[in-house]
């Protein structure tokens, strides 16, 4: 997918000095780090003379700067999902404030490239501007730029062009390895400029690929090229993967993905077993997870991310990242950490909606949960506590209570300590106590009457046998959150569950003076061990000075419940270490003659205590005086002034879909001149698409098959001469032709508006986001007669006239080509509406537009939203336009997102904001839009200010359909038998003036043939006339695609042009008489998952890779394997009579998947199933297809999405007469 470096404690105070000061390095350990491989000297690399420059290498146990050890809590980050540059450095501060010291970042292909060549590194796409703000806040980067990259995101993160690649992706196939290379060749030069081994950035990792597991020699020799290419590219900084091990040797760390909930989030109160990594580990080379579940996407019909944020809340996060550090992993990368908003056409369809919250620990909305706070008490431990680095497992002495369990690791330097304590049972929900050997006690606490308590699933990461700066910890069980040398003392803050036993234990030469400053603690001295016993019930906050005899350093002991812990904040300066108390986040902290400035939210009226080993005479807040903030009494901090927002009302009403009706101009529309109409052959890669077909009826068509790809959610809606047909979200679907709609002889259109998701991601390297997106093909039922379309998606398709917003902002709606969505469209003479609008119209497309204004206060930040309320029987979609950006997609009768918040940028705070909406209705009579509201996430003070995105509005001159400035036509036979002849004639006809110098040119398919020159010569074609040219045409012989698309396309001077196409029937011969396994015959067909297979089950990458059929234990040795949504179309030209097969999920599922079966004779379905599922038997299908001249074999998905869909029409035959 499927994160300052001000490192908050004092053994790593030089590494801190590392990224935000520029210190000098460290001096490594003798033999201690092992560089990055291969990369002292790469070829083609920069080479870089700077005084800060530093080698990041690793050692068995750990990732290194300058030879010393670092321990790696980071988190993921998607810039792409946060188009506002001034809210990256939002999220960084909140990841460092969180005590994550790194953040992975996947660099995302398609974001930045709107077609081949073509690569946008301005505005929202500023990686260096992203890279230089993680600098400034102090996280490290690891970086991950693919060229696949998953993260749910439109194909994998591949561009739409990609898609027209014959080679197969993530192969050292060579046009896919051309096209990764220079992708790599643009944005690796990028992250070379910020690498820390440069001294001019954070960058301490760059992993290859991602989570490719093809262990094949073609799949090494592809790692190795990419790995080569990135020290090509100047890339010094270790090369690391999250490939589970497969790629050690071609990298330096390979790392692993661990995702132990899932991804269902129905059932959030259930917990997986926790994974044990400490035999994954690599030899030579440190643990590194490198995604771990820092949450869950959720996909369409899914039960939203509040479960998400549940099945992965706090109590999960803290035992499942203690678990892995009790397996030894020093690096870890926990996704995500903040997962944004998947605005436009970003989510891919199959696993997410518009939101991308993935129930992580900082929200969508930028605010902070629960999680966050758990992940600031465990990232604060980690960069304490330097020995973690280096650690070896420890056997110890079982918990007295048998149904708790411990597991320990000491590092075999120093003898600390670390014991991870929890149930046995993850789902164990009782509230246990137990004692347990620790810090060489045989039994802990000592205390009578206390004991260790284990509530539910808590864990508990106790630290024993610590050097803890200037002190000596025995033990504690309470958790250790963080501690430090703040100037002439140490100070420690632990931390417990309100209101359960706590015991510390120090040793010391001779008894110090104990001081209990607040709260309740009992003290005892064993003069024969020199420890100092502690006491205490963790409430609230208890304080303890401990001073040793002599010129020792005394300890300021910190004793909190969680809760008062999670109000601390702890951030590094040059001058040494700040801890403080009170506002919600704090940001920044820094010294300037005298004074500590410290910079940071709060969410209401809060008290700022601060303690700062340097000499600070004040300290400001935002840059205002904080007055006590030194003492105990604490400064008084302001909350934000309470906002209230405007009422969206006065809406504007306009009803659009000319496209359906039969006298629209499409002549300037792409000709669908390839052989399939999938709308990524002609350049439109994102959104909604126009179909407009044109046929000659006989009069004898009675119904139309559709067959599409339009992604889960997707949908199509079809007109005939401008009368509705209705709508589908089916593979295939036979609409019906009602009486008196046909003009017999004459032109006939059928519009088709695909409203399609975007691509599928290819996580499984089988070329999955490749599935197409459109129509795939269409028939008449009742005629032969073929079908010429024309094509229409976003204005100017690849050459995109929005680079600002870019490639995945805008679909081909009517509305989005006339710049309806933009600010500034002129809709004064539009209808007024009220929502809700309760009134019934006609299906189609309808825009509903309003304005607001925002005067916020400048010092505020108030994330907020438009949130969606209608009765869900409504069957429509509404495509969300805030200021021109497509905020999200809002499916009425799927969800569950209801809500949609507008990032900063987008929304603009200090001025008037434009809510542009495109509902498509479904429904015969249409559906109008329901209540649509502000409403407000959040209210806090802040001191960063979110500038306004520039980005254009509309415009009469960019926002408009092409004029054609002549028609071509082409006409030719219904069908050419396979070696047979035709005719074909084109016509040319300009419209406005003289076309000088045309030209008529045929374009036939891959062996087709004409009698004469393909390319005519017209001459001066004055406007009006019009021009013919005719040619006889033979079809190849043998096998070949059944329909076959020629098209005439005309050239004259000024760059003038003029296309058209049409199809032609070549169907295979039919089955002579006698019975046919339906796997021998010519088909065609499109599956949800790799290929469709002859006699055995779906495979996965490539032909033939499938296992022998069998559902629910009974074999098939004939058949077709298949995965949904998939169609097989089979001609029979009317010679057969009856189809058998046994249909069901096939054995390798093992229990997974939910499918329908479905035959269509002509479009007629003539057998059906329920929907079965893994390990359900069989059912048995015999229909009647007498007469028919196809039949399709249609599976569709169960309502669960189509992985493991893996569908067998076992022995599936057709009898027939001949």
């Amino acid at each position: 997918m499927h994160t300052p470096l001000n490192l908050l404690r004092r053994p790593l105070t030089a590494a801190l000095a590392v990224l935000a000061l520029g210190a000098g390095a460290l001096t490594p350990a003798a033999g201690a780090e092992r560089p990055a491989r291969d990369a002292a000297h790469p070829a083609g690399a920069r080479a870089v003379a700077h005084p800060t420059a530093h080698t990041v290498g690793h050692n068995d146990t750990a990732l290194t700067i300058d030879g010393k050890p670092l321990n790696i809590w980071s988190g993921e980050f998607h810039y792409w999902r946060l188009p506002s540059p001034d809210a990256w450095r939002d999220v960084l501060q909140k990841m460092k404030a969180g005590g994550f010291n790194a953040a992975s970042i996947y660099f995302d292909w398609d974001f930045h490239s709107p077609e081949p060549g073509v690569y946008d590194f301005k505005g929202i796409r500023d990686v260096d501007k992203l890279l230089d703000i993680a600098q400034e806040a102090g996280i490290y980067v690891i970086a991950r730029p693919g060229p696949y990259i998953n993260a749910e995101t439109d194909g994998g993160g591949f561009p739409g062009w990609l898609t027209q690649q014959k080679g197969k992706a993530r192969t050292t196939a060579p046009d896919y390895l051309a096209a990764a290379d220079e992708w790599l060749s643009k944005i690796d030069p990028i992250i070379a400029r910020h690498q820390l081994t440069n001294g001019t950035g954070s960058v301490i990792a760059y992993q290859v690929e991602n989570e490719y597991y093809q262990d094949t020699p073609d799949g090494h020799a592809y790692i190795q090229h990419l790995a080569d290419k990135a020290r090509a590219d100047g890339i010094t900084v270790p090369l690391t993967g999250n490939h589970n091990g497969v790629f050690a040797k071609e990298l330096d760390i390979d790392g692993h993905d661990s995702y132990p909930q899932g991804f269902n989030c129905s059932s959030p109160d259930k917990w997986s077993g926790l994974p044990d990594f400490s035999g994954a580990k690599t030899a030579g080379q440190p643990l590194f997870l490198a995604e771990f579940q820092g949450g869950s996407f959720d996909p369409w019909g899914g039960p939203g991310y509040d479960k998400c944020r549940q099945l992965t809340d706090g109590d999960f996060e803290k035992a499942a990242y203690e678990n892995n550090i009790a397996s030894g992993a020093t690096m870890q990368n926990f996704y995500m950490a903040y997962g944004g908003t998947s605005w436009g056409w970003l989510p891919s369809p199959s696993a997410v909606y518009s939101s991308y919250d993935y129930g992580a620990p900082i929200q969508e909305d930028r605010q902070l949960g629960e999680k966050y706070l758990t992940d600031k008490r465990l990232g604060y431990l980690v960069q304490s506590l330097a020995p973690m680095t280096k650690t070896e497992p420890l056997t110890a002495a079982a918990p007295e209570n048998s149904a708790v369990q411990r597991r320990d690791r000491r590092n075999p330097d120093d003898g600390t300590t670390i014991t991870v304590v929890r149930h046995k049972d993850v789902n164990d929900k009782a509230k246990d106590t137990t004692h347990l050997a620790l810090g060489g006690y045989p039994s802990v606490p000592q205390e009578p009457g206390t004991a260790l308590t284990v509530d539910g699933r808590d864990s508990k990461l106790l630290v024993s046998d610590y050097a803890m700066d200037h002190q000596q910890l025995r033990y504690s069980t309470s958790e250790l959150m963080t501690h430090g040398t703040f100037g002439q003392r140490d100070v420690a803050l632990l931390y417990g569950r309100h209101g359960q036993d706590g015991e510390t234990v120090l040793r010391y030469a001779a008894k110090p003076d104990v001081k209990v400053t607040g709260g309740t603690v009992k003290q005892s001295w064993d003069p024969a061990t020199g420890d100092l016993r502690l006491d205490y019930q963790h409430d609230g906050l208890a304080q303890v000075l401990i001073t040793p005899p002599g010129a020792k350093t005394p300890l300021l002991l910190l004793l909190a419940d969680d809760a008062t812990a999670d109000t601390y904040w702890r951030l590094d300066t040059p001058q040494g270490p700040v801890l403080a108390a009170g506002p919600e986040l704090l940001r920044t902290s820094a010294y300037a003659n005298g004074v500590l400035k410290l910079t940071g939210d709060t969410g209401k009226a809060s008290q700022l205590n601060v303690i700062t080993g340097a000499p600070a005479t004040a300290v400001s807040w935002n840059g205002h005086p904080a007055k006590g903030a030194l003492n105990t009494t604490g400064a008084a901090l302001a909350g934000p002034k309470p906002v209230t927002l405007p009422a969206l009302g006065k809406w504007k009403f306009q009803r659009e879909t000319p496209e359906a009706q039969p006298g629209f101009d499409d002549a300037a529309w792409r000709a669908a001149d390839g052989q399939a109409l999938a709308a990524d052959g002609y350049g439109f890669h994102a959104g909604s698409v126009w179909y407009r077909g044109h046929f000659s009826a006989t009069g004898t068509e009675s119904a139309v098959q559709v067959n599409a790809s339009t992604g889960k959610g997707g949908s199509y809606l079809a007109w005939l001469n401008g009368h509705y047909l209705g709508s589908s979200d089916s593979a295939t679907h036979t609409f019906t032709v009602p009486p008196g709609t046909l003009k017999p002889g004459k032109d006939n259109v059928l519009a088709v508006l695909a409203a399609d998701m975007a691509h599928e991601q290819d996580w499984s390297a089988d070329d999955g986001h490749k599935q197409p997106r459109g129509l795939t093909s269409v028939r008449l039922v009742g005629s032969e007669r073929q079908i010429g379309w024309r094509i229409q998606g976003a204005l100017g398709g690849e050459n995109l006239v929005d680079p600002v917003r870019g490639p995945l902002n805008t679909g081909g709606l009517y509305g989005e080509r006339q710049g309806m969505h933009l600010p500034g469209y002129p809709d004064a003479e539009w209808p007024d509406v009220s929502l809700p609008d309760t009134r019934k119209g006609a299906p189609g497309v309808s825009w509903y537009r309003t304005g607001f204004d925002l005067r916020l206060p400048k010092d505020q930040d108030v994330p907020m939203g438009l949130t969606f309320s209608d009765d869900k029987a409504k069957n429509y979609r509404a495509l969300v336009y805030v200021n021109g950006w497509m905020v999200g997609l809002y499916i009425n009768d799927l969800g569950p997102q209801t809500s949609f918040p507008v990032q900063p940028g987008m929304l603009r705070t200090d001025g008037h904001n434009t809510v542009a909406i495109a509902v498509i209705g479904e429904d015969t009579e249409g559906d109008g839009l329901g209540k649509v509201s502000l409403e407000q996430y959040g209210n806090h003070t802040t001191p960063l200010r979110y500038g306004d995105i520039a980005s254009p509005g509309w415009s009469a001159e960019v926002n408009h359909d092409p004029k054609a400035s002549a028609d071509v036509r082409i006409t030719a036979p219904d069908a050419v038998g396979r070696g047979g002849s035709g005719s074909v004639t084109a016509s040319f006809t300009p419209r406005a003036k003289t076309a000088r110098d045309a030209a008529l040119e045929l374009r036939l398919p891959e062996g087709w043939k004409a009698d004469t020159a393909l390319r005519q010569q017209l001459g001066d074609v004055r406007a009006g006339r019009t021009v013919t040219r005719s040619w006889r045409v033979t079809a190849p012989e043998g096998s070949q695609p059944w329909s076959a698309v020629l098209s005439a396309a005309a050239r004259y001077s000024g760059r003038g042009s003029a296309a058209a196409a049409v199809s032609v029937a070549s169907p295979p011969p039919a089955p002579g008489a006698g019975k046919h396994d339906l796997s021998a015959l010519d088909f065609t067909a499109t599956n949800g998952w790799g290929p469709v297979e002859r006699d055995t089950s779906n495979g996965e990458e490539a032909a033939g890779d499938g296992r022998p059929m069998s559902v629910a234990g009974t074999a098939y040795a004939k058949g077709i394997g298949t995965n949904a949504d998939s169609d097989i179309t089979a001609y029979l030209g009317g010679a057969c009579t009856r189809f058998t097969a046994s249909a069901g999920v096939d054995d390798e599922t093992d229990g997974g998947g939910s499918v329908t079966f479905t035959v269509l004779a002509d479009g007629k379905q003539v057998a059906t199933t329920p929907v079965l599922k893994g390990k359900q038997a069989a059912v048995a299908l015999d229909a009647d297809v007498s007469g028919a001249q196809v039949v399709d074999l249609v599976v569709g998905d169960g309502g669960d999405g189509n992985g493991l869909d893996h569908g067998d029409w076992g022995n599936a035959s057709v009898s027939c007469t001949g």
